[in-house]
This record gives structure tokens, C-alpha cells and sequence, in this order.
């Protein structure tokens, strides 16, 4: 695993004035990729993920500064969704792409609704748990993993992240599959949720295992089956 120090994200303020809670600000953030050329879909991507965590701490939210390559993987779709919440519609990315020193350099342009003082800025589980570190296996590396449904199929795993400090979510390749697992802070390895599909819903119970696999069943009304998460 790569561990090469990331860029900090530059930030321009197109407004200077001091501004409350529940006001917006105007944006012009400059966004780089980790410095490790890789291809120009990956790096432009790592450009935009560093925008948009300035983004939200420019919104009143503090992330954990991301300093290797592991920490980038984790944290990446809980900073995709807490951008969500600031970034106000219509915002814009300008793809302006390498630089002399082999940077990848992103502009992002738009409005940035503001936070209350003091609100909590970090949705994920304390690290002591063994269940946040299964998790964390899981949504540092989904791609690794496939779910299976008994009698129906095995399917990758396209998304795992940490929705807030009580919610994990796991998106997968079955009619638009998503499952919604509560309760994480609990700090026991068995979980209970929801899925749902394209053409149903249910709910599951999962007892996860130190490697981020897990075994269990869902639930569709009367019907029922076995569920597991395994690595490929």
C-alpha cells in the first residue's frame, strides 16, 4: 500500500465578509490529485475528492486530514456524501488537468451552505471497535468483495461506506441493490437492516468477521435466504 503524503487543496474566497450559520459563500477551490499518476480518470476523481472535503470544511465540518493513500480509500464516500449537504446545486468542476510537475490540478466553482459552530465533524466509529475495523476493510476496498443470495447469484460489490456514526451502507450489482445496516456503534460483529432493489425489499441480519466478510440471511416477506460477503 502506497503511502505518499497528499496535497493540500488551495482555496480561494470570492467572499470576504463574515458570514452566519445557515448562510451560503461563493467558492473558487483549486483541487489536486495525491501526486502518484496513475490514469486521468483516477487522478481527476482524487482532484475532485480533495475539492469538495475544503469544500465542507469551508462549510463549518472538519475532516481528518487525509495524509496516505489507505486513509484517501476509506474516507472517500463519507467526504462524497457530507459534500452533498454543503454543496449547494449548480456547482461546477473545471477539468484543467496535468501539470509541469505532474499534479492534477480541478477548479471548483459554486455556493457553499454554512453550518452551524460546533457540529459533530466526523460521522464515522471510534477505531478502538473490531467491528468499525471489519468495516473498514470492506469500504477501503469493495471492489475485493461479492455478495451472495442463495439460489439466486453472486454479485460485486460496487460501494461501502459509512453513512453517519450508526449507518453502514453497501451498494451491489443486483437490480440496483442497496443494503442499509444499523446500529454500528454498538460494537458487536452482528448487524440487522435493510435492503432494497429495484424490484423488492427486505431486511437482513449479518455477523461480520475481522477480514470485512460476513454471513447471514435476508428476508422478503415469507421468503428468505442465505446472504454472505466474500472476497473474490
Amino acid at each position: 500500500m502506497l503511502s505518499t503524503p497528499l496535497r493540500y487543496v488551495g482555496l480561494t474566497l470570492c467572499l470576504a465578509l463574515p458570514v452566519l450559520a445557515g448562510q451560503s459563500i461563493e467558492v473558487q477551490i483549486k483541487g489536486f490529485d495525491d501526486g502518484v499518476k496513475s490514469t486521468a480518470g483516477q487522478d481527476y476523481k482524487e482532484a475532485v475528492l480533495f475539492a469538495k472535503r475544503e469544500a465542507i470544511e469551508r462549510a463549518g465540518v472538519t475532516v481528518k486530514s487525509l495524509t496516505t493513500i489507505e486513509d484517501y480509500l476509506l474516507r472517500s464516500d463519507y467526504i462524497e456524501s457530507q459534500a452533498e449537504a454543503v454543496l449547494e446545486p449548480g456547482y461546477d468542476v473545471l477539468d484543467i488537468g496535468y501539470q509541469s510537475d505532474g499534479s492534477y490540478l480541478v477548479v471548483l466553482t459554486g455556493k457553499v451552505s454554512l453550518l452551524a459552530q460546533g457540529e459533530p465533524s466526523d460521522a464515522t466509529p471510534t477505531p478502538e471497535s473490531p467491528l468499525f475495523a471489519a468495516l473498514s476493510r470492506l469500504s477501503a476496498a469493495p471492489q475485493q468483495f461479492e455478495l451472495s443470495l442463495s439460489d439466486i447469484g453472486s454479485y460485486p460489490i460496487e460501494k461501502a461506506y459509512f453513512a453517519n456514526n450508526e449507518q453502514f451502507v453497501i451498494h451491489y450489482d443486483y437490480r440496483n441493490g442497496v443494503m442499509t445496516l444499523n446500529e454500528i456503534d454498538k460494537g458487536i460483529m452482528q448487524l440487522a437492516g435493510t435492503y432494497r432493489t429495484d424490484t423488492d425489499s427486505g431486511k437482513v441480519k449479518l455477523d461480520f468477521n475481522s477480514d470485512g466478510s460476513a454471513d447471514g440471511r435476508w428476508t422478503f416477506f415469507l421468503a428468505s435466504g442465505a446472504m454472505t460477503i466474500r472476497r473474490k
